[in-house]
């Protein structure tokens, strides 16, 4: 979601209802996350370290678990700012 539309939620029953959204979609990320470190024996934070420097050779998996984390952290930063603005 762009910080637009963020921004456009100020209504605190809407910041509700899309922060329980975004729990479901953390719970989804974070299921096929867990099947990665599983297949391949690695925390998800050691291997994103791993693959910025360049330690891991290339494989498709790891683009998609690479996206995968990178949504992850997406979508927490927004869990935050909606987070913020309920206080």
């Amino acid at each position: 979601m762009s910080p637009d539309i963020l921004e456009g939620l100020t209504d605190p029953g809407s910041i509700r209802r899309y922060l329980e959204r975004l729990e479901l979609s953390i719970q989804s990320v974070q299921r096929r996350l867990k099947r990665f470190e599983d297949e391949f024996g690695m925390d998800s934070e050691v291997f994103y370290t791993k693959l910025q420097n360049a330690e891991l050779n290339e494989r498709l998996e790891y683009a998609e678990w690479a996206g995968e984390h990178e949504m992850l952290q997406r979508l927490r930063r927004q869990r935050a700012e909606l987070r913020k603005k309920l206080r």
